[in-house]
């Protein structure tokens, strides 16, 4: 090779070099892909038999909703429970299955497996990991055994059942109708009502909190005890499943009603208010009771959530002077949304949201301090963002149909 050709070999060379080793640094951490904004919805629309929808949006703060030629439709009335990405939409009247749906990389949703069920799964929870579904089967009548499902997540299998009673007396005709499915460590918590067993869910025991705690994992067919205060009613409602709800530091805080109107026969004499099980603990906390009734002047929950920061958003009836279950209905308007504070017990009404009606609400989605709710009037549906700091709602888009049963980000 003469000097001139080894020359231009080598600045050949060395202009290759210089350019990979450019191209290795133009990104060498590139920013991860962002997130979607999409928000998956459980929609239910108006009209006939109210068919419901799995739909998704990019923004639903403006414009409206509507499931018009769009969306998954559902077989009749669902439960829709959320664990980690997966949404889980199960049968209730009409349909003896549970079918998984999660979210591509292009934010298509589709189903990822179903499992069935004998009777109705009416309440539902989830393990720490977010890797299992907990789901209550529970008769409508008679002293069959609650059978408690574990679903696997990923593959949507049911990996076994455990059999309980949780508690019932023959003596005194009574059963237990769980209201809450929660994990804390080496436990299992379960709230209940007491009730006739001959499906008229009448509550002849209902001046008093119930909760019975398993060992967990291993759930045996018998609770290692039951714990019971008196101070409020029975703990949480038909359908919601946030009876139970834990903060960041391990403790866990219950809801009770006892209005006629959530579906309590005869209404508790007690008030309506929020007992703690601290960390670490299997009692109820002797030193702590939120009297919701007291702090208002006599409302009453009807549904909370946790929020974070000892924070819970709550509906509360702001009257008890309707029909019995009327606040499952669409005759009385009389909800109030509002910002309980655990610690400092106190309520703070969120402003700008009218008096509703609602019957159902998911868990909800919580996003850079903000969650979503949707809000029914006599005369029209919308979505709200609420800001949990300020207890500040903005009104976003109109709802075209009867309600949006819940929010998810899947």
């Amino acid at each position: 090779m003469t000097a001139i050709k080894k020359l231009v070999w080598l600045s050949c060379f060395g202009i290759l070099f210089t350019a990979c080793e450019k191209d290795d640094n133009v990104n060498p951490n590139p920013e991860p892909e962002p997130e979607s904004s999409q928000i998956t919805m459980a929609f239910k629309t108006t009209g006939g038999e109210e068919p419901e929808y799995i739909i998704t949006e990019e923004n639903i703060m403006e414009g409206s909703i509507s499931a018009q030629g769009t969306g998954i439709e559902q077989t009749g009335w669902r439960f829709y429970y959320p664990v980690g990405n997966t949404l889980f939409a199960s049968g209730y009247s009409e349909d003896n299955r549970a079918t998984a749906y999660t979210s591509d990389e292009e934010g298509i949703i589709s189903a990822k497996g179903q499992f069935t069920f004998d009777n109705a799964l009416e309440m539902f929870g989830q393990s720490n990991d977010n890797e299992t579904l907990l789901a209550f089967e529970i008769p409508r009548s008679g002293y069959a055994p609650r059978k408690l499902y574990f679903v696997d997540v990923d593959d949507v299998q049911v990996e076994k059942i455990v059999e309980t009673s949780i508690f019932e007396s023959q003596e005194d005709e009574l059963v237990a109708w769980p209201s809450a499915i929660q994990v804390r460590g080496n436990n299992l918590f379960v709230p209940f009502h007491k009730m006739d067993p001959q499906g008229y869910f009448t509550t002849p025991s209902v001046d008093t909190a119930f909760v019975a705690i398993y060992s967990y994992p291993n759930v045996e067919e018998e609770p290692i005890k039951i714990i019971s205060d008196t101070r409020t009613s029975n703990i949480g409602v038909n359908g919601a499943t946030t009876g139970l709800i834990e903060n960041e530091q391990g403790d866990i805080y219950s809801f009770s009603s006892g209005a006629t109107m959530a579906g309590f026969s005869p209404a508790s004499t007690k008030p309506s208010g929020i007992l703690r099980i601290p960390n670490g603990e299997t009692d109820f906390d002797e030193d702590y009771f939120f009297n919701v009734e007291e702090a208002t002047g006599g409302e009453k929950l009807f549904w909370f959530d946790y929020v974070g920061n000892n924070k819970a958003i709550a509906r509360l009836l702001t009257h008890d002077d309707g029909a019995a279950w009327g606040a499952f209905g669409r005759d009385a308007f009389n909800q109030k949304l509002v910002i309980l504070d655990l610690e400092a017990q106190t309520v703070t009404e969120v402003a700008d949201v009218h008096l509703h009606a609602k019957r159902y609400s998911s868990p909800v989605f919580v996003e850079d301090g903000k969650i979503y709710v949707s809000i029914e009037t006599a005369n029209e549906a919308y979505v709200y963002q609420v800001d949990i700091e300020t207890a500040k709602a903005t009104k976003g888009a109109k709802i075209e149909g009867k309600t949006i049963k819940g929010f998810y980000k899947l």
